[in-house]
């Protein structure tokens, strides 16, 4: 792929402490691809602070590598544990509008 490319990733179902492991694989493989990444979250069920974790790593990882990580179609379970945690501005930044 070449530069100013971008590639959309979905996840589905629970986003928590016992999904982070593999979902953390398949964020590095996406990653590694070196090309923006749009992160579709409307499959997702379950959120808790590691599934945040995991999205604030990511993010911070393209954007060291000069890309962007942006979200699309959050889900309220996700603002939810994004609220509960302080991260809701956070979540905002990233959050695709329109």
């Amino acid at each position: 792929m070449s530069q100013g490319e971008s590639k959309a990733v979905g996840l589905d179902g629970a986003v928590t402490v016992y999904e982070v492991a593999g979902l953390r694989d398949a964020f590095r493989e996406a990653l590694a691809e070196g090309v923006d990444l749009r992160v579709e979250l409307d499959e997702t069920t379950k959120w808790d602070l590691a599934g945040l974790q995991l999205l604030i790593s990511c993010a911070r990882t393209a954007r060291e590598d000069g890309r962007v990580l942006t979200l699309a179609k959050v889900p309220p379970a996700c603002v939810e544990a994004a609220e509960r945690s302080g991260l809701s501005s956070w979540l905002e930044s990233v959050t695709e509008t329109g």
